[in-house]
């Protein structure tokens, strides 16, 4: 036994060492300048995270998108963007956002249902570690071993919001990872990605949280998780850095340090020193910025260290526009608090949080094509160890807006996201989940990408009750790299069909064209459309999207939209207690829907905040007309 423990050193330290040479041989790093031989495996010491010389440090990075949107996502998981990222970004840090799960749950069962999580069924051919564990497990390896060849750390990150449903998953995991990467100070393991019980009055640290049927409260919940993974990551690894989540999407932090995680509770000695930080995460483009950085100002005075692996420029949507002054206000608070830090995210989708113009792939990103929040980011990480990150600044994007003017309509309307059936209520065939509505960002939204729509088969859409009487262009966001597709829309169950449309062999499966479909009518009782495959075409082909405009609505360019309707309306507080205040100097006509898509409240003009004191806890959307334009937030009830 002595004798085998002896040759898995040597071997492990023979393999670092060439690794360490070949970097010095590909880039000209030499073996002391990577960030990770320099300042050793990270320590906790009280509320602050610190090097192999006991002194307090910060480190800045990125985090790659959910590995199992392969379209948008996984495609980046690959060696050479971590090269990349560490040798032109000066990137620290990379976080691996290992999918756990399919977008809405598995086997058909959404984290909405009641039957979840336990009618969940394993689709080996499906997506996230929970269904085909081989092929996520080894992008994190991928991302793993190239962050060790760079010699920069990397955050494991256990991807979900309901990581708690997957705990003999998450013991799994990170037991094969611990066992294997235990030697390296390179790891950092992130058990808990963002609980998103709500961190009921955050700013004092409330444990009553609740989201819906389930209540992912810090004591009842999230501790209890994290202690089992902690366990069974001790037993493999006693010394590497972990980081465990906090309600309210990982920013109640203070929940955890009123109740932290102690050596009582791991059964260790006295004295041991844990290593476990907490996670904190914020997005520059939502409100009360004041209060979650005095929220986590307090909580580290009481003890606790906090990591940000994940933040964004723009709203936690991923949408928007880049939020200059705020973000930077974030980065120094972090530097002078020496936080670390992963920004969201390495991604192609079109969203504002990518750092990666639209559809460019890993070349986009080698070749620089980035998005304003992308060259803003790069900026602020190339420049955070000699503190120059402050005259970082927004500079418009080099992205030819014509290159996606044939992807996505411009025009007054709105976005609904469907999914595969396979993951559709197996009962109603409905999918709610209203993302991106209004064009207000010119953009289609991958990430509700369907990935083996096979023919014969179809998905109801419900626009949940926001559709006005009348007629319609129904738009479908697509691609497919076959020929012979029809596009069918029914109603009444299939018995009835409103119109057919051919769909173009557009070249890829990541290759997208909108097909468009006129006259199709909507009222109160026809909201829903079935969408569905014709035959006689061969392979498959992806729906991404639904775009409903009204026919004969007046067309405007994106900035003419942005400027007329997005950045006039501010709608807050989100989560709220009792009242929605509107902030716009327009008119505005508003309703309020359930999940469900249930009308709760329908008024034809705001004149004072929206009483929202009688609802339940839970999620809620809150549509605007505002000069024939829509415009819909989604927020949360606590």
């Amino acid at each position: 036994m002595l004798l085998l423990c002896v040759t898995e050193t040597l071997n492990y330290q023979m393999n670092f060492k060439i690794k360490l040479i070949a970097l010095f041989f590909i880039t000209g790093i030499s073996y002391s300048q990577g960030i990770v031989t320099q300042n050793g495996r990270l320590q906790v010491d009280g509320n602050q995270i610190t090097n192999n010389r006991n002194v307090a440090f910060s480190v800045a990075g990125n985090s790659m998108f959910w590995s199992g949107f392969q379209t948008v996502g996984g495609k980046f998981y690959q060696s050479e963007v971590v090269d990349h990222l560490a040798q032109d970004w000066g990137s620290g840090v990379i976080r691996a956002a290992m999918a756990v799960e399919e977008a809405d749950g598995d086997g058909g069962v959404p984290p909405t249902s009641p039957r979840f999580p336990g009618a969940r069924v394993k689709n080996p051919s499906g997506l996230g570690y929970f269904n085909n564990p081989a092929v996520e497990i080894a992008k994190v390896k991928t991302i793993i071993d190239a962050a060790i060849a760079n010699d920069i750390y990397v955050i494991v990150d256990f991807h979900s919001h309901f990581a708690h449903f997957y705990k003999d998953e998450a013991i799994e995991f990170f037991t094969q990872i611990a066992k294997e990467y235990k030697n390296d100070n390179h790891i950092i393991y992130e058990i808990f990605n963002e609980p998103i019980g709500l961190a009921d009055n955050r700013a004092n640290g409330s444990d009553n949280a609740s989201f819906g049927q389930f209540t992912q409260t810090w004591s009842q919940i999230i501790k209890p998780y994290a202690i089992d993974v902690i366990k069974a990551i001790r037993a493999e690894d006693p010394d590497n850095l972990i980081i465990v989540g906090t309600p309210g999407f990982s920013q109640g932090v203070e929940a955890a340090a009123n109740n932290p995680i102690t050596t009582g509770d791991l059964g260790f000695a006295n004295g041991t020193n844990l290593n476990i930080a907490y996670t904190l995460h914020f997005y520059a483009g939502q409100v009360e910025h004041r209060a979650l950085r005095a929220s986590a100002t307090r909580a580290m005075d009481r003890g606790i260290a906090l990591f940000v692996t994940e933040w964004g420029t723009v709203s936690a949507s991923g949408d928007g526009a880049v939020d200059e002054s705020e973000t930077l206000e974030w980065m120094k608070f972090m530097k002078q608090n020496n936080i670390s830090h992963a920004n969201w995210s390495i991604s192609d989708k079109f969203e504002g949080a990518s750092v990666i113009q639209g559809n460019r792939g890993i070349q986009g990103l080698l070749n620089n094509e980035l998005t304003e929040s992308g060259n803003f980011v790069r900026c602020i990480i190339q420049n955070w160890d000699n503190d120059n990150f402050e005259n970082c600044n927004v500079e418009p994007s080099t992205e030819e807006e014509t290159s996606d003017s044939n992807l996505v309509p411009n025009g007054v309307g709105f976005k609904v996201e469907v999914e595969a059936p396979t993951q559709l209520n197996p009962t109603t065939k409905s999918r709610i989940d209203f993302v991106s509505p209004g064009l207000s960002v010119g953009r289609f939204d991958t990430e509700a990408i369907l990935t083996g729509f096979k023919q014969g088969e179809s998905v109801v859409v419900h626009t949940n009750g926001f559709t006005r009487q009348g007629s319609y262009t129904v738009q479908v966001v697509l691609a497919t790299s076959s020929a012979g597709h029809q596009i069918i829309l029914q109603r009444n169950a299939g018995t009835t069909t409103l119109a057919t449309a051919a769909v173009p062999n557009t070249g890829g499966l990541d290759k997208y064209q909108i097909v468009q479909i006129p006259g199709v009518p909507f009222d109160a009782s026809l909201q829903d459309v079935a969408i569905a495959v014709g035959s006689g075409g061969t392979g498959t082909f992806n729906i991404e999207s639904i775009y409903l405009i009204e026919d004969g609505s007046p067309s405007l360019s994106v900035s003419e939209f942005d400027a007329d309707l997005a950045k006039k309306i501010n709608m807050y507080p989100n989560p709220v207690v009792d009242l929605i205040t509107i902030d716009s100097s327009e008119d505005i006509d508003y309703k309020v829907f359930g999940l469900d898509g249930g009308e709760l409240i329908s008024r034809t003009s705001y004149t004072k905040p929206v009483d929202v004191a009688s609802f339940n806890s839970g999620i809620y959307f809150i549509q605007l007309y505002v000069k024939g334009q829509t415009q819909v937030f989604k927020f949360v009830k606590q």
